[in-house]
């Protein structure tokens, strides 16, 4: 975080002055109406006896701003006798003491633990002075203002939900009375609403995971169509014979939370390619009585090697076949080499999720698999709310292996050694005995494709609830 100018004054002077922050009774002859000390009033009212603190929770459902108001008083609130100003200023050095006291026995200063100097875009002060005026018990306000937004989306309470973010306010330089030592800093501090994993990641994505950084992503922030500049939609039927049809309009939308929501539809659509007694099941469909999207970002992104990160909420009805894959952008299926990070669909009749590596075989247009799966029930016998909550896809891609991972879980893994396309057919077509995931070509890579399918491997969808949606929260890569 970015350095903010500090005042080198401890905050928690345990013995003077202490008898005076918590108040002594008017018989204490040391402590009378004579001692005309200045103090923050929001922190002599917050005194506990070791610290000033006023924490602020942060509702899940809140959206606006944060707005704390500070002013300054007297001891026992007397008058003021002549007008005052004082600065106020951001006491970070305190700060750092209150942490590296959180280390030791003292039970006081645990709260301090996971604190974090707050940065000083999250905040803005009406004013950088506080004015008392002559006569009034009570000086004027100044508001602190929190934007709650930048806060949700510090990269690092992705890192530690706990964290709490700490805004500590120190008056300085009193043109007219005795400031009091004791209470003269009020330590803000902003707990944050925890990470729901029923709701998207609102923070900013971490630039740098492991040694790798950030080459490129999408985090769905906006609203409409996505991005043409980094995805493609596709139109039709496309593949493995299932029920939807492909609109480039409509079924794909960012919903203004954070997430890309793939829409299946039951709705019908003509076929603009139908011919009558056509043995292509492309064109012997008049109609597609179900309508959603895929997209990809073929010929806008690819990546050779490093880690890809989806969240996502997927869709679990009968029918629906959500899916995170990729393919190489050279050759053709399965020659150029498909990954699948997320396929959903049944397996024996039971509802699982796969992690799948497919690439050439000696047969033209057939792949060789290392696949598996794993029964949903398997995933909700542990939380029965899997289905509800967002879920991590990632793929870890190097020169010597592919890993595929649910939330950190690893779900399948190959040497790529082991990939080598076969023939595919007599050896004369591009990609042929060549690696689809390890080669020396240069501009080789893959692209990433996102898709929400109905039907075929997915089940049959006529008792399932329409509209179907898939949420995609954020894609994220590495190198």
């Amino acid at each position: 975080m970015k350095k903010m100018t500090t005042i080198a004054k401890w905050m928690f002077p345990f013995v003077a002055g202490a008898c005076i922050a918590t108040g002594c009774s008017d018989e204490d002859n040391r402590y009378n109406t004579d001692y005309q000390w200045l103090a923050i009033k929001e922190a002599r009212d917050a005194w506990d006896g070791s610290s000033c603190n006023k924490k602020i929770v942060l509702e899940e459902e809140q959206t606006s701003d944060t707005v704390i108001y500070i002013s300054a008083s007297l001891y026992q609130n007397q008058p003021a006798p002549a007008d005052c100003t004082v600065d106020i200023v951001v006491a970070a050095d305190s700060l750092q003491k209150a942490i590296e006291l959180s280390a030791t026995e003292n039970t006081a200063y645990q709260v301090y633990k996971d604190a974090l100097l707050m940065d000083e875009s999250y905040y803005d002060l009406s004013a950088n002075q506080i004015t008392m005026k002559a006569g009034a018990t009570v000086s004027d306000s100044v508001a602190i203002t929190i934007h709650r937004g930048a806060l949700l989306r510090d990269p690092i309470r992705a890192e530690n939900e706990n964290a709490i973010f700490v805004l500590p306010l120190q008056i300085v330089n009193s043109s007219s009375l005795v400031i009091n030592d004791v209470v003269n800093t009020l330590m803000l501090m902003f707990q944050l609403p925890q990470l729901d994993p029923t709701q998207p990641d609102m923070t900013d994505p971490k630039q740098e995971i492991d040694g790798m950084s950030l080459v490129w992503n999408d985090e769905f922030n906006g609203t409409g169509a996505p991005d043409p500049a980094k995805w493609g939609l596709e139109e039709g039927f496309k593949r493995n014979q299932e029920l939807q049809w492909y609109k480039k309009e409509g079924n794909a939308e960012m919903d203004g939370n954070g997430n890309m929501v793939f829409i299946a539809k039951r709705e019908r659509v003509a076929n603009p390619d139908y011919e009558a007694g056509s043995s292509d099941w492309k064109k012997n469909r008049q109609y597609a009585e179900y309508t959603s999207a895929s997209m990809n970002s073929s010929g806008k992104f690819e990546f050779k090697y490093g880690r890809l990160l989806v969240r996502a909420k997927i869709p679990t009805d009968l029918g629906a076949w959500p899916a995170i894959w990729t393919c190489g952008n050279w050759w053709e299926w399965p020659l150029n080499g498909e990954i699948d990070l997320l396929e959903y669909y049944l397996v024996d009749g039971k509802p699982s999720l796969h992690a799948n590596f497919c690439w050439g075989s000696d047969t033209r247009w057939s792949g060789k698999w290392q696949s598996y799966n794993r029964p949903l029930e398997e995933f909700t016998a542990k939380d029965p709310q899997w289905a509800e909550k967002y879920h991590i896809w990632r793929m870890d891609w190097d020169e010597e292996y592919l890993r595929l991972y649910i939330d950190d879980e690893l779900m399948n893994e190959i040497a790529l050694s082991q990939t080598v396309n076969g023939s595919g057919g007599d050896g004369s077509l591009e990609g042929a005995n060549q690696n689809p995931f390890s080669n020396d070509y240069e501009g080789f890579g893959a692209y990433v494709w996102l898709n929400l399918a109905v039907g075929s491997n997915g089940g049959d969808p006529s008792d399932s609830e329409f509209p179907m949606k898939y949420y995609v929260d954020y894609v994220r890569v590495y190198q």
